[in-house]
């Protein structure tokens, strides 16, 4: 088996545990507000400082992985994230979460979760790079299932072994996981992109699926965060992943649990039922492989059609009469999210290419970061004012049209595309690879 595909297993379980121990804060969310009876506003905000965090680092991350190395990255970004969830077990007061939660479990997953792993991916992976983030995606989704064992946690024990449970075994697992597994170039295996072996020599297939320049000249340059931030595409793709990733996301994944439970439905119920949202959200980043396939922009506008669908169904979600409903929004949105955020990485990766482009990613993910700061907060602001989420749910609703539009104005269909060839004289050679 090609070896970049052992590279994007480990991204798959980084992303299970990593963004597991994230999206678990919505589970005791609603335990911190019954202990504690602080604002919901405040209380939602250690996710949003979490998220500001990991995004203000984003650009470093990129940094340290272009000059340093994705495993000393990573294995950093470990230590401090299973730290930050170590320290959350004794927390008392906002200060304490919002220090250990926020910036030290924040920091830690940046430099261990999306911005590495993208970073990698796009230099492993050329014509099966969508199916390779949509793996890696899945491992998004899956991290939802830790919903019903952290609220029996909480229900048996208490939300202080959760947290410390969550922290021990992320760093016992990551830590040699990445040291064992990633590795930055195939060149350091002797390999190139795709799994050819450069002592062999490129062997075409009959049929195989290829990258097609469309725009030579985009495509050729070498792109740097100082180019990048010049054009019109670097701040419609900050504007996707702030838009539908940051704010939409992160809106409902912090306070859906509690939105269940405040029309009634039991903890553990509501937890069990939301968490089949990362299920589908795992089918739905496999679906995003239809991307390399009918274009990043179509992949979009479906998930976003069918998550669109998922939020009104929510939104007249009233009491616990009708489980239908809330069943129907954990899937419909799962599926609709997990189609389009793998999609949305490759589009960023089809734009920017380059030996500095982890700089170019990790200033987009910046992007993300603001609006998934926002989100959270946002979202309780809202509730603490009105006194319910609608309004709340509408704006994640318009910004998730807002962000499939932005990607269409990007137009990473007009730069590259997949294509299927038949004859080993149609394959197209992209700019500098010729001879390879």
């Amino acid at each position: 088996m090609f070896y970049g595909w052992y590279i994007t297993i480990a991204g798959l379980i980084s992303y299970t545990l990593g963004y597991g121990a994230r999206y678990s804060f919505s589970v005791l969310f609603p335990a911190l507000l019954e202990e504690f009876k602080w604002p919901r506003d405040a209380t939602a905000a250690m996710l949003s400082i979490h998220i500001l965090a990991y995004g203000f680092v984003s650009p470093i991350a990129g940094y340290l992985v272009d000059r340093t190395g994705p495993r000393k990255t990573m294995v950093c970004g470990a230590s401090i994230l299973s730290l930050g969830l170590i320290l959350s077990s004794w927390g008392s007061s906002l200060w304490h979460f919002y220090l250990s939660f926020g910036i030290l479990s924040g920091v830690g997953l940046c430099l261990m979760g999306s911005v590495p792993f993208t970073t990698v991916i796009r230099n492993w992976f050329e014509r099966k790079r969508g199916l390779a983030f949509s793996i890696i995606f899945c491992g998004g989704g899956v991290a939802f299932i830790f919903y019903p064992p952290i609220a029996w946690l909480i229900d048996s024990s208490g939300w202080r072994l959760a947290f410390l449970i969550e922290g021990v075994v992320l760093g016992s697992i990551m830590i040699p996981l990445i040291i064992g597994v990633v590795r930055y170039h195939p060149e350091e295996m002797g390999l190139v992109q795709d799994g050819t072996n450069r002592s062999k020599g490129i062997v075409r297939k009959k049929s195989e699926t290829v990258a097609q320049i469309l725009d030579p000249e985009w495509a050729r340059v070498e792109w740097t965060v100082a180019k990048a931030v010049k054009t019109k595409r670097f701040w419609l793709m900050a504007l996707t992943t702030f838009s539908l990733w940051g704010v939409m996301e992160h809106i409902l994944v912090a306070h859906h649990v509690a939105y269940a439970i405040d029309a009634g439905f039991p903890r553990i119920y509501a937890s069990s039922v939301l968490s089949l949202f990362g299920i589908l959200f795992a089918f739905g980043s496999m679906a995003g492989l239809i991307s390399d396939r009918i274009g990043r922009e179509l992949t979009i506008t479906i998930g976003t059609v069918i998550g669109i669908s998922a939020i009104i169904v929510f939104m007249l979600i009233k009491d616990a009469s009708q489980p239908w409903m809330l069943y129907y929004y954990s899937l419909a949105l799962g599926v609709g999210i997990g189609i389009t955020a793998p999609t949305i990485a490759a589009a960023v990766t089809d734009i920017f290419q380059g030996p500095k482009v982890g700089f170019v990613i990790g200033s987009i993910w910046l992007g993300f970061a603001v609006g998934g700061a926002i989100g959270p907060w946002l979202g309780g602001w809202l509730f603490e004012i009105y006194g319910n989420y609608s309004l709340a749910f509408l704006v994640a609703i318009i910004l998730y049209a807002l962000a499939c539009a932005a990607v269409w104005l990007a137009a990473p269909r007009k730069i590259r595309r997949i294509i299927r060839k038949t004859s080993p004289a149609d394959l197209p050679q992209e700019p500098g690879r010729e001879g390879q």
